[in-house]
């Protein structure tokens, strides 16, 4: 028989019970600790096992004080709710708090807060701006950092609604590494987490382009600003591109906008300048050349430019701006000037100096940056030999803008050169600069009442023409020829049909119908009966009505000034020789000049007398024309007219026409760039002027050289009239002299070519 076997009765497996349930049962009347035996193995096996519990148990309980938190918060209990915002509210200057310490109290609470992301609606505004607007970027941790970064994703991606308070707290970050509490070596780390978690938010979701774009409107520095700010801004403005090409339109045109303000701030300041030393002025010695406010050391000014630059500028000097205790140039100039006596004009007047100095140095800077990022975008592609599509695209909308933007500004004088700059990237860029210019021309034939575009944009499209062609090193002979002799060809033709609409009018009796049919050359080159004060009225009549016509014509002759080396045919197209220049033969483009000038409408007495006085001695010295007698008629002309105007002919307003006279004068909107650093990126494209018979191998002038040659010409003039000395002593002076913008905008992209339009 076998033996029995004792049976042992099981017992119930106990259930795991949490710490709190064991105190519970601890603290109850008549119960008894159990001890169990120590050892090696339980010790380290009840150690493994504790640990995981003990952090299993932190983060619920944070998640369960953040639900609960959240919870209250819609029952009108903020106590625990506003504990919660303070946990993630860190500002690295006000805090006293240190980063290290930052990073170890807010790790816990990230992956709290992030378990209950989709409760984060629109009752939770100042916990979410308090995450968004926390200086976390700023942590030397990277981990947090990612960490920290996933929770904005993951906030944004459940609640898109949140993207335009998201963007301006990261868009504040792009001046990081501009001020003085900032650390300079860390800029760079920003930047990149800045524009990283940027631009996965675009990523995920492709609709915050205009919350992007507001943000950044909103951050731009005012044009008073320190340079380093704004050249830094700018800069990470840009980078934006990288990823998000569909606001590329956006950002240039504010980039243009924010330019042109500092580049017009610049010309007020100037002309205030000029205006107050004009006694001053008067006393220097004649002949002696002025250093003009622009004319600054080009040292002194790269020198700023570097200090103010956040790459450059080192943090022990205690000069530069990103050390200063201000962040406008106005501050420190106002504080300057209250401390100046009431007496102190000159002082006040250096202060004057130095701040437009600074200015133009400011402009130097900015625009320096934003023609780097040109050329760092503008990269032929290797394999196809041409240029990008993306290029492509970019160079259209600047057109677009520069029609836009650019050309409505009133002295603009510098910011026009991007469109230059771009330009030279590709031959069909030129091309269809040109074609959008010249069909803002128009007609010349006015078959239409309405026309689409006014005088005066044609007006200043045929400026831009004329200074473009005549400064643009990169065209081609082809090219100038080709567009002088659309000009040559429009004035032409334009005379074709005033002289048909001259003979349809009847003679007329009375003496101001007369006049008012008269034309531009009858009211001023021949003998007219009547009062001077009628024919003043016929001068601003006509002038008006030929407006255009006068325009294409100086763009037509200061072309020629500048590239008749072009329009000579030489055998084999060899360069011209300049010691021989008796028996040139010229292409038939300009063969319509000689009827231009000498037409009825005497287009060099309503030109600007620098392009005419430089036309004919041009045109004299390679035998093209000789021109001098037109001059010396108008000349005496208009001395008698001044002669007979009337006493209070000086307090008159100006009228339309006047004003348009002036502006025919005076606009050259691609004369020589002064900015020392910008001028850089111009220098190799840029045509400088050329005496007639001057060598020239290598197509480059010094400025120096330049100089010279311009004081040479200004001695220059016809050696028969005394007075034709004088006024042409200035002329190059005034060819070279800074531009003056227009004031009206030229129409949109034409979309064609120079070629295909005509």
């Amino acid at each position: 028989m076998a033996p029995q076997t004792e049976v042992i009765p099981s017992r119930p497996i106990k259930q795991a019970i949490s710490r709190k349930r064991q105190a519970q049962k601890k603290a109850e009347p008549g119960s008894v600790e159990t001890k169990e035996p120590h050892n090696t193995e339980n010790l380290l096996l009840a150690t493994e096992e504790k640990l995981p519990t003990l952090a299993i148990d932190k983060s619920i309980f944070l998640r369960k004080f953040t639900e609960n938190a959240l919870q209250q918060m819609k029952e009108g209990n903020i106590e625990e709710y506003q504990k919660l915002i303070k946990v993630f509210s860190y500002a690295r200057a006000a805090s006293h708090l240190t980063p290290e310490k930052y990073v170890e109290e807010v790790t816990p609470w990230i992956s709290a807060l992030s378990a209950n992301v989709s409760s984060l609606n629109i009752a939770y505004r100042e916990l979410v701006t308090t995450v968004f607007f926390s200086d976390w970027i700023a942590s030397p941790d990277e981990r947090f950092v990612h960490r920290y970064s996933t929770l904005i994703i993951q906030i944004l991606s459940a609640h898109p609604t949140w993207v335009p308070q998201a963007m301006p707290a990261l868009v504040r970050w792009f001046t990081f590494g501009s001020h003085k509490n900032d650390k300079a070596g860390l800029a760079p780390i920003v930047h990149d987490r800045v524009h990283g978690l940027i631009k996965e938010i675009y990523r995920a979701i492709p609709t915050c382009g205009a919350s992007l774009i507001s943000a950044l409107l909103d951050a731009l520095p005012f044009r008073t600003a320190k340079a380093n700010i704004q050249v830094l801004f700018l800069q990470n403005v840009l980078r934006c591109l990288e990823y998000a090409g569909g606001i590329r339109r956006e950002v240039l045109r504010m980039v243009l906008n924010h330019v042109i303000q500092i580049d017009v701030e610049v010309q007020v300041e100037l002309e205030d300048l000029e205006s107050d030393g004009e006694e001053e002025e008067e006393e220097e010695e004649e002949g002696g050349r002025e250093e003009g406010v622009f004319q600054f050391d080009e040292e002194e000014a790269v020198s700023d430019i570097t200090a103010s630059d956040p790459e450059t500028s080192s943090d022990s000097d205690p000069e530069s701006d990103s050390d200063s205790g201000s962040d406008s140039d106005s501050d420190s100039d106002s504080e300057l000037e209250s401390n100046a006596g009431d007496n102190d004009e000159a002082v006040l007047s250096m202060k004057a100096k130095q701040r437009v100095k600074r200015t133009v140095a400011k402009l130097d800077a900015i625009m320096s940056a934003v023609f780097s990022w040109l050329e760092k975008h503008c990269q032929i592609d290797l394999e196809t030999n041409e240029m990008p599509e993306s290029t492509s695209q970019m160079f259209l909308q600047f057109l677009d803008l520069f029609n836009t933007v650019v050309l409505p500004t009133f002295r603009s004088r510098y910011t026009q050169f991007f469109l230059f700059y771009l330009c030279a990237k590709d031959p069909q860029y030129a091309d269809v600069f040109l074609g959008t210019m010249m069909g803002n021309v128009g007609d010349p034939v006015r078959t239409n009442v309405q026309e689409r575009v006014s005088n005066v944009e044609k007006l200043a499209a045929a400026s831009y023409l004329g200074s473009f062609v005549a400064r643009a090193k990169f065209l081609s002979k082809h090219i100038v020829r080709n567009v002088m002799g659309v000009m040559v060809q429009w004035a032409n033709t334009y005379l074709d049909w005033q002289e048909q609409q001259q003979a349809k009018v009847p003679a007329k009796e009375n003496v101001n119908s007369r006049i008012r049919s008269m034309s531009y050359g009858q009211a001023f080159g021949d003998s007219v009966s009547g009062s001077n004060s009628a024919s003043s009225l016929s001068l601003n009549t006509d002038f008006e009505k030929h407006t255009v016509f006068f325009a294409v014509t100086q763009a037509a002759l200061y072309m020629f000034c500048f590239r008749w080396r072009d329009l000579v045919e030489t055998p084999d197209g060899r360069p011209v020789v300049e010691s021989e220049l008796d028996d040139l033969r010229w292409c038939q483009e300009v063969e319509g000049i000689q009827r231009i000038v000498f037409s009825r409408l005497n287009p060099l007495r309503a030109c600007s007398s620098a392009v005419a006085q430089q036309f004919a001695m041009v045109a004299s010295q390679t035998k093209f024309m000789f021109c001098y007698s037109v001059l010396q008629q108008n000349r005496r002309k208009n001395q008698e007219g001044k002669g007979n105007t009337g006493a209070g002919a000086g307090s008159v307003v100006a009228s339309p026409e006047q004003v348009l006279r002036v502006e025919l004068d005076t606009f050259f909107p691609f004369d020589p760039m002064a900015l020392p650093v910008s001028r850089n990126f111009i220098d190799g494209i840029y045509l400088e002027w050329r005496d007639v018979g001057a060598a020239n191998d290598s197509g480059d002038d010094d400025d120096a050289a330049s100089d010279d040659s311009d004081r040479e010409r200004g001695e220059k003039g016809n050696k028969n009239d005394d007075e034709d000395d004088e006024n042409e002593a200035g002329v190059v002076g005034q060819m070279l002299a800074m531009s003056i913008s227009p004031i009206i905008p030229l129409s949109a992209l034409a979309g064609r070519t120079f070629d295909e339009q005509f």
